[in-house]
């Protein structure tokens, strides 16, 4: 598993970050991992779908009946609960859904941590410059961001994210819900108001660039290279992959790491 590598930095830990709005309620999910870790988050999406028509690096949260498949989401979140963290917005005060989304994602990131840590936003670079603009104006520095087209069908950690979202944007219609629900989603504007007036200003009065670290980003259509991209730390973007990539080292790696079924399970792919 390579690291991220942006030029002479190179990053072994990420915070993956998506979003899911359904009526008003909007959710907002980071998913902290190194990148060793990433084997385990994806084993375990592997294991929670069986019996289910549904396959990483192919599927997102989207591509499911929710209501025939709430037993793989909760699986899913109860598997990785201790890389989760999670907001909820519930509308109705005239904000800009984008801006709700970047504001809750910095204060995720803020309450995470970022130190030697890359930010993966799924999107394009508006998205990072929303982010960047929010997280400065809660903690005056802005992390090292990515941006990754499609995220969730490029790597484990934003595929979490993305499902993770949409099982809480389903399961939350009312402020009480936000403390029942796993993980816990507290409300931005009431748990981190503190942080809110601040990020959200950022955004609408900010004219600072914020830039995206020079990570290569590859456009791939098929599994076995999105699954290469998500090995060598490519992201999602710009050109198309030129070449159809082996999976045999990934298969190799993964059953050099004790993961015998995952192994298999992306020899087969």
């Amino acid at each position: 598993m390579r690291p991220f590598r942006a030029g002479d930095a190179a990053y072994e830990r990420s915070i993956a970050i998506d979003a899911s709005t359904i009526g008003d309620i909007t959710i907002t999910v980071a998913v902290s991992a190194d990148r060793a870790e990433e084997l385990a988050i994806l084993d375990s999406i592997y294991a929670a779908a069986e019996g289910y028509s549904f396959f990483p690096f192919r599927d997102k949260s989207h591509d499911l009946t929710y209501e025939n498949s709430v037993g793989f989401f909760e699986t899913v979140i109860q598997d990785n609960s201790q890389y989760l963290k999670a907001t909820t917005h519930l509308g109705q005060d005239g904000s800009d859904s984008e801006r709700i989304e970047a504001v809750q994602s910095a204060v995720l990131a803020e309450q995470v941590g970022f130190e030697d840590t890359l930010v993966i936003l799924d999107g394009n670079e508006d998205k990072a410059e929303r982010f960047g603009r929010a997280i400065t104006g809660i903690s005056g520095g802005c992390p090292p961001i990515a941006t990754c087209i499609q995220s969730e069908l490029y790597y484990p950690t934003s595929l979490l994210a993305d499902l993770c979202a949409s099982h809480l944007a389903y399961e939350i219609d009312h402020p009480r819900h936000c403390s029942e629900v796993t993980p816990s989603a507290p409300v931005t504007k009431e748990e981190f108001n503190h942080l809110w007036g601040p990020a959200y200003n950022e955004i609408v009065n900010s004219s600072t660039p914020v830039y995206t670290e020079p990570i290569e980003q590859r456009r791939a259509e098929t599994v076995p290279t999105r699954m290469g991209c998500w090995f060598e730390g490519v992201m999602g973007g710009g050109e198309p992959v030129q070449f159809e990539s082996s999976v045999r080292p990934i298969a190799q790696y993964a059953r050099r790491k004790g993961y015998e079924e995952l192994a298999t399970q992306l020899s087969e792919v």
